[in-house]
């Protein structure tokens, strides 16, 4: 493994982000983290806010940033594609909130496709970031970083949700609108293959790009490319089971996020610093697999993992749940920092 490099160019940041995760957390874990969220901040100052900003709970807004992704350009029309395909997306499918939807995709990306999470089509890329493994501690100077990644739409919504302008390369319009984003967001920064990579050579060794383009060159996707059990590693990650999600949803994953300590420093520092250790974590996700080579099949390259199982299943759900408690825990830590 080579030792920790830094950024030796600029220019080439869109190259880092090419090569996307599908999503976060299923719908499961985002209203989890909306959930316990919203009974954090029931009765205080932030719960009203939020509720008179939303006019919805944060666990059903914890889903419009995903339902967006159903937005997509067809024969020069901007359109809403999914129509009764998505459970948590039902509550935005009439014609004023697919119209919020759609005017957001649209001035947040120029073109969507087949290279959906490039820079043309940057609203998809606000919900990530690849920090490579070795360096888990966000520095904007790293490969797989970007002006318009995860760790950035964060602040930029919180700057909107202060009165303040959408900063570039955001074009977010209204408080509704950067609290819905937000209640999703927070919970992708707690995905640890939403913001952890790891970048392998073709014998499926790790390595520590230097820049963009070797950044891109032998990314993963996230995880969507290493196979373990004949599925993406990255799906195996977002599916949180019924045994974990059904507390959650109840007093006891109130409960436990009630222990988890408040960050300090500036609120602006706080996604970086959720970026670093979901990146520690997801180093912790990648250790104990043992990774092959490099195959082709007509799917595209991916690279086989093994484990020891049931330990990497059990280690899986303790993981998933403490960051979804995190993530719950730390969404109302900003909001109450919004409103006292």
């Amino acid at each position: 493994m080579s030792k920790p490099r830094r950024l030796r160019a600029l220019g080439f940041v869109a190259l880092a982000i090419i090569s996307a995760p599908v999503q976060a957390w299923g719908p499961q874990g985002h209203q989890a983290v909306g959930a316990i969220a919203d009974q954090l901040i029931a009765g205080t100052p932030a719960g009203k806010n939020a509720r008179k900003i939303l006019g919805s709970s944060l666990q059903t807004a914890s889903a419009w940033a995903d339902c967006a992704r159903a937005v997509e350009l067809r024969n020069g029309q901007w359109l809403y594609t999914q129509t009764g395909v998505y459970a948590d997306c039902r509550v935005f499918e009439n014609p004023a909130s697919e119209h919020a939807l759609v005017d957001f995709v649209q001035r947040n990306a120029s073109r969507c496709g087949g290279f959906s999470s490039s820079l043309q089509c940057r609203h998809k890329a606000y919900h990530f970031v690849d920090l490579p493994l070795q360096h888990p501690k966000y520095d904007p100077a790293l490969p797989g970083t970007a002006p318009n990644d995860l760790v950035h739409a964060i602040n930029a919504c919180i700057v909107v949700l202060k009165g303040g302008a959408s900063p570039a390369p955001f074009d977010i319009r209204g408080q509704r609108e950067a609290l819905r984003l937000l209640a999703h967001y927070v919970g992708d920064v707690h995905q640890p293959l939403h913001v952890g990579a790891i970048y392998l050579d073709e014998a499926g060794h790790p390595l520590d790009p230097a820049t963009p383009q070797e950044a891109h060159d032998h990314g993963n996707a996230g995880g969507n490319q290493v196979q373990l059990e004949g599925k993406k590693l990255h799906a195996l990650w977002d599916d949180v089971p019924d045994k974990i999600f059904k507390p959650l949803m109840t007093g006891p994953g109130a409960t436990q996020a009630r222990q988890v300590a408040a960050t300090s420093g500036e609120l602006s520092t706080w996604s970086a610093e959720w970026a670093g250790e979901s990146t520690a974590q997801a180093a912790q996700v990648y250790a104990p697999l043992k990774l092959g080579k490099r195959t082709v099949t007509l799917g595209g390259a991916e690279w086989p993992a093994t484990t020891a199982e049931p330990a990497y299943r059990l280690a899986r759900a303790e993981m998933q749940q403490q960051q979804l408690v995190r993530g719950g825990a730390r969404l109302a830590q900003i909001l109450k920092a919004l409103w006292p």
